[in-house]
């Protein structure tokens, strides 16, 4: 028999973790229900937009909901297209950005119970996403 988990169902609205803007996004700790991940909401209209290049101490894993992204995750490059999954690997840096057409939106889960980011900001360019914190 399976051990019970020590954790219960939880439904978590749109209007609880979801910014009310166009595109959506939004940021939802897990650890604030006794889960181990995060989900982050992160949709762009520009062609080009996306985070700064940035490390995490844990797995990440990407589900492409709309659009295409231009992926750079240590040394490799690949687009990802709607429906896709990424996973990328704990202390490597990467980012991701719009190619188009239209807007790109994604759900992102870091395999932690809270978002540790450390971004690396490229020559003349702000850090990533403040607006999510």
């Amino acid at each position: 028999m399976p051990k019970k988990s020590r954790v219960a169902p939880v439904l978590v609205s749109k209007e609880e973790w979801i910014k009310k803007e166009n595109p959506p996004k939004g940021a939802l700790e897990g650890h604030e229900y006794g889960y181990n991940c995060v989900s982050i909401r992160y949709s762009v209209d520009g062609i080009g937009e996306g985070p700064n290049m940035h490390v995490h101490p844990y797995d990440e894993v990407f589900h492409i909901l709309e659009g295409r992204a231009e992926f750079t995750v240590g040394e490799k490059k690949f687009i990802a297209e709607e429906g896709a999954v990424v996973f990328g690997p704990a202390n490597i840096p990467h980012t991701y950005k719009n190619v188009g057409p239209g807007r790109l939106d994604s759900l992102d889960i870091h395999l932690n119970s809270e978002w540790i980011q450390y971004d690396l900001p490229r020559e003349g360019e702000d850090l990533s996403a403040p607006e999510l914190s």
